[in-house]
């Protein structure tokens, strides 16, 4: 903040010497033209501790390095596994191994990228336990080379997600093999990448230049643009530079998104990897009870939460993968909102643990009554119930769809409670099952695994854990999609927990750029090679 209030003085007394120049300055950033005026897209960064891809872990320098380094597969706007430096690839019918044949890619200094690069890069992220693709190479045991763009990656153990780990970028082991741990993370040892941009100039305080990389093994449009990327203290300053018309793109908050108007900026949405979900205390015996669950869920509107609760800032989801996912079903069909369907089931609620038990004839009028009796008990407990909805404290958008399932749920006759709690109290809550009902939050990992999501929600069974454990032994894409929807209908048929969304993201672009950009979470700028400047 000291810094800005020193920026704004400097601004003030510069305004006071230039005088109606400044005015008119002035006058024409209200009119939303551009401050920037220049052949290049302007992007930024926060200031980075190293611009070694496999080293660095903030996330906006990544952003910037995903432009000038390549990896074996990337991520696409689907969240898709797609190959990169990868020409041609073959998992072995075990899932113990992948054969992969390099693209005849190059390195920034012409020379070829090779097998020993992708080696010395898999060795460098299993040294440094800190290196955010540390998780995507601890299933690797070896590699084998064949020749220089010919290899064979071994694994430790059988995964049906393999293919989905080798995202991360293959960095020059003649540039980086013969540096120290300390030079590793300095600039001058990380110049030269293999992406489709190159660093043309680079200086810690001011950032980068970056050109086409005229050599790269993908064609670009020919109006791609050059890049300037500045150096800036913290994401906010990121998103008053955009605001300020001196950055062009910049990924913000929905709290931020109205500070934008449609006059100076395009705006481009697209699914993030924030899951919401509701999911059930199952040491609670009505909770146990599959009818209970089957009319809580119609008893919910999930479309008035996302409309309502997350402002329409998220994308209605029947289960945890990116809905554009290869991976998830959209024919099943969903639990959704149906007031009276709900009751039925309520009706239908039995608290005992063999309903299905065979009974002696004899006494099929004295079950009748019995069954009678009992229905009578089980709705004056339901009259009774006072469920706890657990939240935490400080997201408005779970309190808002907590009111809104409180309010669902008085419609069907049953009574709840909301308790906002802040971090550890919601994580000892959830996890000393201090609650019935809590509306809880994943980030959604680069790898489309669930498993644990499942796991966590608290629900087990033979059917479903053998499920499970044929997805952790999945060696093709076929079966992967086949198993997951057995998954997906028996988790939705049960009612195990409730998915409720996937929360939306933002970018936005100052509107003198045009051309259409494919942004996800793994790599904001994806697509920037078809933006192009407007005409003056």
């Amino acid at each position: 903040m000291k810094r800005l209030r020193i920026l704004f003085i400097v601004l003030a007394i510069s305004a006071i010497v230039v005088g109606c120049n400044g005015k008119k300055e002035s006058e024409n950033k209200e009119e939303g033209k551009s401050a920037i005026n220049s052949e290049y897209i302007n992007l930024t960064m926060v200031k980075p501790k190293t611009i070694n891809p496999l080293l660095n872990k903030d996330k906006s320098v990544g952003y910037i390095t995903n432009m000038i380094y390549d990896g074996l597969f990337t991520i696409d706007e689907n969240y898709n596994v797609v190959p990169q430096l990868v020409e041609e690839y073959g998992i072995a019918q075990d899932g113990m191994s992948i054969d992969i044949k390099l693209k005849d890619a190059k390195w920034h200094d012409k020379k070829p990228v090779t097998s020993e690069d992708v080696k010395f890069s898999i060795e460098l992220i299993q040294k440094n336990v800190e290196s955010p693709y540390n998780f995507s190479a601890k299933n690797i045991s070896s590699i084998s080379i064949t020749n220089d763009r010919e290899f064979t990656i071994k694994f430790k153990e059988k995964y049906a997600f393999s293919l989905e780990t080798l995202i991360f970028p293959i960095v020059s082991q003649s540039k980086l093999g013969s540096a120290s741990d300390k030079e590793k993370t300095e600039y001058k040892y990380n110049l030269i990448g293999n992406g489709p941009y190159k660093i043309e100039k680079y200086q810690e305080r001011d950032g980068m230049i970056l050109t086409v990389n005229e050599d790269y093994y993908n064609e670009f449009p020919k109006t791609t643009k050059d890049i300037k990327v500045g150096v800036v203290p913290d994401e906010e300053t990121q998103i008053s530079m955009v605001m300020a018309l001196d950055s062009d793109i910049a990924k913000v908050s929905l709290n931020d998104l109205s500070k934008f108007y449609e006059k100076e900026f395009n705006i481009t949405k697209y699914e993030g990897r924030d899951y919401e979900s509701l999911i059930f205390n199952y040491d609670n015996e009505f909770l146990k009870d599959i009818n209970f669950r089957k009319a809580i869920a119609y008893s919910i509107n999930r479309e008035q939460i996302v409309e309502e609760g997350y402002m329409g800032d998220a994308k209605l989801v029947n289960f945890p993968l990116n809905s554009n996912s290869k991976y998830y079903n959209k024919d099943i069909a969903s639990v959704n909102y149906n007031k009276e369907k709900s009751k039925q089931y309520l009706d239908k609620v039995n608290l005992k643990t063999d309903p299905n038990a065979e009974k002696d004839k004899t006494d099929v009028k004295e079950d009748t009554a019995k069954v009678e009796k009992d229905k009578a008990d089980i709705k004056a407990k339901i009259s009774e119930l006072n469920l706890k909805i657990v939240v935490n404290k400080n997201n408005t958008e779970r309190i808002k769809s907590a009111h809104i399932i409180v309010e669902n749920l008085k419609a069907i006759g049953i009574k709840s409670t909301i308790e906002e709690l802040e971090g550890k109290e919601l994580e000892n809550a959830i996890t000393s099952k201090k609650y019935d009902l809590a509306l809880v939050g994943w980030e959604l990992s680069s790898v489309p695994d669930v498993k644990s999501i499942i796991e966590n929600s608290g629900y087990s069974d033979k059917k479903l854990n053998s499920y499970l454990e044929s997805l952790s032994v999945a060696t093709t894409e076929s079966q992967i999609k086949g198993i997951y929807k057995s998954i997906q209908k028996y988790i939705n048929d049960n009612v195990i927990f409730m998915s409720l969304a996937i929360r939306d993201d933002y970018i936005v672009t100052n509107r003198r750029i045009e051309g259409k950009i494919s942004p996800n979470d793994f790599d904001i700028y994806e697509g920037i090679i078809n933006l192009n400047i407007k005409d003056k």
